[in-house]
């Protein structure tokens, strides 16, 4: 874990990820900002649980995967897995950060763009359906077990 403060990390996890980023999931659309937010802060949370520091470079593959493996739920593991299609970090991750898409495996949307499609399962298309608030709920859970690691 990096030098910084706990409690440092702590306030950031809260005051970004639990406050800031659950406010702009209540506004309606915004579908690849949304997702944009939940990459990038699953990638922050895999810096606080990274034993290099924080400032370190070319570790976002495993800090975002660390995160998902630790801190999400299980059903969350097999697409970070090397050679899962889709994968998270390569077919969702970069794509949103450097593109603001997706990659043809995953099909970004909001609950109310959703309709009868449910997160984490596949669309007619065959494309791995996230949906924005129920990744959001699942990484502020993941946020919320991290700040309990994190507390002596």
């Amino acid at each position: 874990m990096d030098k910084i403060k706990p409690q440092r990390l702590t306030d950031q996890i809260k005051q970004v990820i639990l406050d800031d980023y659950s406010s702009i999931m209540q506004v309606p659309g915004n579908t690849i900002s949304k997702f944009i937010l939940i990459a990038v802060g699953i990638e922050f949370l895999g810096a606080c649980l990274d034993k290099q520091s924080i400032k370190s470079t070319a570790r976002g593959e495993k800090r975002f995967n660390a995160t998902i493996t630790k801190l999400f739920p299980a059903k969350y593991h097999h697409f970070v897995k090397a050679g899962s299609v889709p994968n998270l970090y390569a077919d969702f991750r970069c794509p949103v950060i450097h593109q603001f898409t997706s990659e043809k495996s995953i099909f970004l949307c909001t609950r109310q763009e959703a309709g009868s499609a449910k997160h984490l399962t596949y669309n007619p298309e065959g494309a791995l359906v996230l949906v924005a608030e129920d990744f959001y709920d699942d990484l502020a859970n993941a946020a919320m077990e991290l700040i309990k690691r994190l507390s002596p």
